[in-house]
């Protein structure tokens, strides 16, 4: 899975520019094609490739536990940095199977924001099956699912939106809502760079 590993090893070595980036982005407005569907708190929230914490942070703030689930070492480490103090757990569970976390532990919201186009097509049938596992009763996934280019040095495969949430009702999901919507970042709308943000809800097992 050459281009996974690659965009992995390219986390490892990210920039302080570019952590500060991350950290500055607007989360309210971020989140605002599906705020109305997330829990209320306290929800037991999975934030799966946090990065720097940034999601992870502001969900901890409105009042919930938070998992931060983050392979890369250096974003793992920055994260814990600059939101010390928190109520996040942080963790180095990695996709499709995320093992680091424990078995028997249920989730409420999962949140994948920029992370689903780093997993190779036979990836992802995996790692929805175990989003499922990982659901609590009508728990909900959230996933920004991006089209178009990658970010220099970052190498991604295509999402094709409506497979994916075949793929979700597949594997014990309902769709509440699929919405395209333009990138926030300049970089990424001059690359012709979109979004589909999907939010699914476990149905009962």
């Amino acid at each position: 899975m050459r281009h996974a590993d690659d965009a992995l090893n390219t986390y490892e070595t990210i920039s302080d520019s570019w952590i500060t980036r991350s950290e500055q982005i607007d989360i309210e407005g971020l989140y605002q094609p599906v705020r109305d569907l997330l829990p209320p708190p306290p929800a037991n929230v999975l934030d799966i490739g946090a990065g720097t914490g940034r999601d992870a942070a502001w969900f901890a703030a409105k009042g919930h536990p938070v998992t931060a689930a983050e392979p890369a070492a250096r974003l793992r480490s920055a994260g814990e940095a600059l939101h010390a103090g928190k109520a996040i757990e942080w963790s180095d569970a990695q996709l499709p199977d995320l093992g680091a976390l424990g078995a028997g532990n249920r989730y409420d919201c999962q949140v994948m924001i920029g992370v689903w186009q780093h997993l190779p097509e036979p990836q992802r049938p995996p790692a929805m099956k175990r989003l499922y596992e990982l659901a609590s009763e009508k728990g909900r996934v959230v996933m920004s699912l991006r089209h178009g280019p990658g970010a220099p040095g970052r190498p991604v495969f295509p999402i094709d939106a409506p497979a994916t949430a075949e793929l979700a009702k597949a594997n014990g999901f309902s769709v509440l809502r699929s919405v395209l919507m333009p990138s926030m970042q300049e970089w990424n709308r001059k690359e012709g760079v979109e979004w589909t943000w999907l939010v699914l809800e476990a149905l009962p097992r």
